[in-house]
């Protein structure tokens, strides 16, 4: 295999750069002709293909990066279904999937996750694992073998999803240490109903641990349709109160979709103050909330992603579960997510503010090396398309090749 090569393809405007850009020919839908070459598993080259008689039939996609996943319970819909498709159902289903949970099982579900990510043209994801008080021991280990193992096609980060209460334990503060050399990612669930006060101290007690061991947080917030903004209210305030500088990510913050535009604009401004990212996971709160058995409802709430923009609020678009309790389908593909997920929130796939919600704000928020953008000096790592327009893109035959540095993987 070479990892040296040659490409006339189409590239969303936004997602590269170029020298000669004033001869580039662009078409209606923000797709640009250009000629990549790169040698040694890095771009060498990008020159503007000029002729409008002759357009690419393929198109040229950075390899992706997943926000926010769960590969230890992926694929475990056939065993342990939630036939009542809505949170609390979920949940409970969840629970009882832990009782009969083992490190062989996790480590298998990860590796068929894995596997399937790299070939459908992932280049990092980040992981939530749960974890809770009388998990066994080694699976951490595990998963950090597992890490290095895969890190020459994949990165991966974990995120130990858990009870806020769990990081005052013994075993959370032996794990948060354990982290700071494994470079893992404390996490937690505020959900409404709760009460303000314990919320408070828990996260307190997580803010302090974090900052103790120089790590960062993930947080599963406000995945509700009630108490718009609850969790992230409180959070601002622990944030204020401790002075705190700890890195901090909102994964779901769907609720908040019900205030006041007004309302999202303020609190979009505070998040943003205090350098908070967001994941918004479209597919999962769809599925998922305000599921009525016997009404279809309008109210579907999601990340408010074109306010949260508004507000300069640096918003990532996540996969979340793959054919688990939470969701019953997809199967680690980019394409599936963006397909799905563009839809359903408004979004135009050849605007700016799209593009880096799926390929630069997830690469900002894994504190990636190569921020996703094509570029001579950058790694070969793409993914082409046979297509010459979005419809092509988001269609159901799509025929793709994955590039991992320079070397055609699949």
């Amino acid at each position: 295999m070479s990892n040296s090569g040659t490409a006339e393809v189409l590239i969303p405007r936004s997602l590269f750069l170029i020298e000669d850009f004033n001869n580039l020919n662009i078409d209606i839908e923000d797709l640009c002709s250009v000629s990549v070459t790169w040698e040694d598993g890095i771009v060498s080259e990008l020159q503007p293909l000029t002729s409008r008689d002759t357009k690419p039939k393929n198109i040229l996609f950075p390899r992706f990066v997943e926000a926010h996943s769960h590969i230890d319970k992926s694929f475990t819909w056939e065993e342990f279904p939630n036939l009542r498709s809505n949170y609390d159902g979920a949940l409970s289903v969840n629970l009882k999937e832990h009782k009969t949970r083992t490190t062989k099982k996790v480590l298998q579900r990860a590796e068929k996750s894995l596997n399937l990510a790299i070939k459908n043209g992932y280049r990092a994801i980040r992981s939530h694992i749960d974890t809770y008080q009388d998990q066994g021991d080694d699976v951490w280990k595990e998963l950090f073998t597992l890490q290095k193992k895969y890190s020459s096609k994949l990165q991966l980060q974990f995120v130990a999803l858990s009870p806020l209460e769990f990081w005052q334990t013994e075993n959370g503060i032996n794990l948060a240490k354990n982290f700071s050399i494994n470079k893992g990612i404390l996490g937690g669930v505020v959900v409404p109903p709760f009460e303000k006060k314990k919320v408070s101290k828990l996260l307190s007690t997580m803010l302090l641990l974090a900052e103790k061991y120089k790590l960062e947080i993930d947080l599963h917030i406000d995945e509700s349709i009630t108490a718009p903004g609850a969790g992230v209210k409180v959070l601002l305030e622990v944030i204020d109160k401790l002075k705190s500088q700890v890195p901090i990510t909102c994964s779901h913050l769907s609720s908040i979709l019900y205030l006041e535009e007004n309302k999202i604009l303020d609190l979009g401004k505070k998040i943003a103050d205090k350098n908070i990212k967001v994941v918004a996971l479209p597919l999962t709160n769809f599925w998922l909330l305000n599921n009525e058995s016997k009404i279809t409802s309008l109210k579907r709430p999601v990340a408010p992603i074109k306010q949260l923009h508004k507000s300069l609020v640096d918003v990532s678009i996540g996969s979340d579960n793959v054919q688990d309790p939470w969701y019953p389908f997809g199967d680690f593909d980019p394409f599936y997510m963006m397909s799905c997920s563009i839809p359903m929130l408004q979004l135009n796939p050849w605007e700016r503010i799209t593009l880096s919600s799926i390929f630069l704000a997830p690469s900002r928020l894994l504190n990636l090396s190569w921020d996703g953008i094509i570029k001579k000096g950058c790694p070969a790592d793409f993914v082409i398309l046979n297509g010459e327009r979005w419809a092509d893109v988001f269609s159901s035959n799509l025929k793709r090749k994955v590039y991992i540095k320079g070397d055609l993987y699949c």
